[in-house]
C-alpha cells in the first residue's frame, strides 16, 4: 500500500515538473536561464574592478584605463571569445591626438582679414598655410557643392544643413560635410557660425581649449567664422583667399577599442552580426578633493557611467559563448566616449567587421536613475525591434520606455551615434530615466557615482533584460531595420543596398 502510494505520489510531482515545464516558456524560460546563468555574485564583479577606487576613475587619457581594457580583453578570453581580424589580440589600437589650436594666425577673403581666436577658429586642421579660389556654397548640402563646382576650392558654408538645424545637429553635420566637400575636390571648409541658442563666445572658449581627435591626416581643413555678411560677397566666381594658421600643439596618446565575438549558430543568418557595446572610460580624478556625502573625494567612479554597461557587456559574453544565438555577436568595450565618442568614431570608420553585416547595434550609457521599474531606451520607437526589446524587459519585471525628454538629444550623444549615422539600427539601453533632472543630475558625472548607492537588485533586472533583449533580436528571423522615415534611414538604404 505505502509502495503504491509512493507510485502516485511520483507520478504526480512528475506530471506537475512537465506542467510546469511546458508552462514556463518562451520568454519565461529564457529569462530563468540567464538568470540561472549570471548569478549576481559573478555577474557584478567587473561593476567592483571596474569602478574600485584603484582605477582611478578610468580617465580616457589616464595610464589606469589601459588596465581597465586589459581586464575587459581578459574577461572576453576567459568566456572564448573569438578575436577580430585585423585586431591585436582583443584590441583595436589607435592614437588620441591632444590638439592645442593655435592662437596666432590669420584668414584672409572677400576683401577682409579675419583673427583666429577672435572672428575665426580652428575645427579640423592643423598648420596650414595656403591660398586658393573661394566659393560660396548655401548650406553645403550634396547638391549646393555640385551647383557650385568646388574642386580646388575653398569651400563657405552656412552651418548645419538647413535653418531649422539645431547647434548639436550642426557640430554632428560637420564631419559629413567635410567629406562631401573632400570627395569633390575641396581644399578647406569654411562653416559660417548661426547662433542657434549657442553664444560665440562659448564657441570660441570650446573650441580655443585642447581637445581631443582621431589621428587622420586626410581630414580636410575645416574653419568657423562668425561674420553672416561674407556670404553676400562671395557670389561672384574670382576671390581668392588665404590661410595663414601658426603655433598648433599636438600630443599623442595610445588608445584601445576591446572587441571579441561569438559565431551565430544559423548557417545563414550567422554571416549577420548584432553589435552589443558600451564605453568603459570615465572622468578620472578631480584637480581638487571636495566633500561628497560625508567623505572627501577626487575619484570620478562611474559606477553608472559606465562601469555598469560594461559589465553588461561581459555578462553578455559569458552568456552567449555558452548559448549561441542564431545571428553573430560582436562586443565591443568603446574607449574615449567621454571625450567626444573618440573610440566608436574610430571603429565605425575602420570596422573590424564589415559595416554592411552589422545589423544592429544595441548600446548601452547610462547617466543615472529615477525609476526601478523602467528602463530606458533612446531610441525606442525607432527601429523594428520595438518587440523584442519590451518582452524581453517584462521578463525581467521592467517595463521599456522611450527617452521621455527626447529635447535632450540623448540618441546622438552617445557611442551608439556613429554606426547609426552609417545606417545600422541603433539604439541605447539605459537605467529608467522620467526626467533628466536633479535626482540624475545628483550622480551623473558626479564623485558619488559609486556601487555603494547602487540598487544592485535592479542592476541585475537592467542587465539580464539587456542581455534576453539581444538574445530575441539575434534569434528574430526578420532583421531589423529603421522605422521609415527615421532620419538614418536614408543611410541605411546606402549600406545595405535597400
Amino acid at each position: 500500500m505505502n509502495i503504491v502510494r509512493l507510485s502516485s505520489r511520483k507520478t504526480a510531482i512528475i506530471g506537475f515538473m512537465s506542467f510546469f515545464t511546458l508552462a514556463v516558456s518562451g520568454q519565461e524560460k529564457a529569462a530563468l536561464e540567464i538568470s540561472h546563468s549570471n548569478p549576481p555574485s559573478e555577474a557584478l564583479a567587473p561593476l567592483r574592478f571596474l569602478a574600485a577606487d584603484e582605477l582611478m576613475g578610468r580617465g580616457t587619457m589616464r595610464s589606469e584605463i589601459h588596465i581597465a581594457a586589459r581586464y575587459v580583453s581578459e574577461e572576453f578570453r576567459a568566456a572564448g571569445l573569438r578575436t577580430c581580424q585585423g585586431a591585436n589580440d582583443y584590441f583595436q589600437s589607435f592614437d588620441i591626438k591632444s590638439q592645442v589650436p593655435s592662437k596666432m594666425g590669420t584668414l584672409k577673403m572677400a576683401g577682409k582679414s579675419y583673427t583666429i581666436g577672435n572672428e575665426v577658429v580652428e575645427i579640423n586642421g592643423d598648420n596650414l598655410t595656403f591660398s586658393a579660389p573661394v566659393v560660396y556654397a548655401g548650406f553645403g548640402t550634396g547638391e549646393d557643392l555640385d551647383k557650385a563646382g568646388v574642386q580646388g576650392k575653398i569651400v563657405v558654408a552656412k552651418m548645419g544643413f538647413s535653418d531649422t538645424s539645431k547647434i548639436n545637429e550642426a557640430f554632428h553635420d560637420v564631419d559629413l560635410k567635410r567629406k562631401m566637400v573632400k570627395d569633390r575636390g575641396g581644399v578647406a571648409l569654411i562653416e559660417l557660425y548661426r547662433p542657434m541658442g549657442f553664444p560665440w563666445s562659448g564657441i570660441v572658449r570650446f573650441l580655443s581649449s585642447e581637445r581631443p581627435e582621431i589621428e587622420n591626416s586626410d581630414k580636410l581643413p575645416e574653419l568657423l567664422l562668425n561674420d553672416s555678411l561674407v556670404a553676400s560677397k562671395l557670389q561672384g566666381q574670382g576671390t581668392i583667399g588665404s590661410i595663414d594658421i601658426t603655433d598648433v600643439v599636438n600630443t599623442y596618446t595610445p588608445a584601445e577599442n576591446v572587441l571579441g565575438w561569438v559565431e551565430g549558430s544559423d548557417p545563414k543568418l550567422k554571416d549577420e552580426f548584432i553589435v552589443l557595446s558600451a564605453h568603459y572610460d570615465h572622468l578620472g580624478v578631480a584637480k581638487k578633493p571636495k566633500m561628497e556625502e560625508g567623505k572627501m573625494d577626487s575619484i570620478y567612479n562611474g559606477a553608472r557611467d559606465n562601469a555598469l554597461g560594461t559589465t553588461a557587456v561581459i555578462d553578455a559574453a559569458r552568456y552567449f559563448a555558452k548559448h549561441p544565438p542564431k545571428r553573430s555577436i560582436l562586443f565591443i568595450a568603446y574607449t574615449g566616449e567621454e571625450i567626444g565618442e573618440i573610440g566608436s568614431k574610430y571603429f565605425s570608420e575602420h570596422p573590424l567587421v564589415p559595416l554592411r553585416q552589422i545589423v544592429y547595434n544595441l548600446n548601452i550609457d547610462n547617466a543615472s536613475y529615477d525609476d526601478t521599474t523602467i528602463v530606458t531606451v533612446v531610441g525606442l520607437g525607432r527601429t523594428t525591434a520595438d518587440a523584442d526589446i519590451k518582452k524581453a524587459c517584462a521578463a525581467f519585471q521592467v517595463t521599456a520606455m522611450p527617452d521621455l525628454e527626447p529635447e535632450q538629444d540623448l540618441f546622438d550623444r552617445s557611442d551608439n551615434v556613429n554606426l547609426a549615422e552609417k545606417g545600422i539600427p541603433a539604439p541605447t539601453f539605459s537605467l529608467g530615466m522620467r526626467k533628466f533632472d536633479a535626482e540624475i543630475n545628483k550622480r551623473y558625472h558626479q564623485l558619488s557615482d559609486e556601487v555603494g548607492n547602487l540598487n544592485l537588485s535592479y542592476c541585475m533586472k537592467f542587465i539580464n533584460s539587456f542581455i534576453l533583449s539581444a538574445e530575441n533580436i539575434a534569434n528574430d528571423q526578420t532583421r531589423p531595420v529603421w522605422i521609415p522615415g527615421d532620419k538614418y534611414e536614408a543611410a541605411a538604404k546606402t549600406l545595405y543596398g535597400n
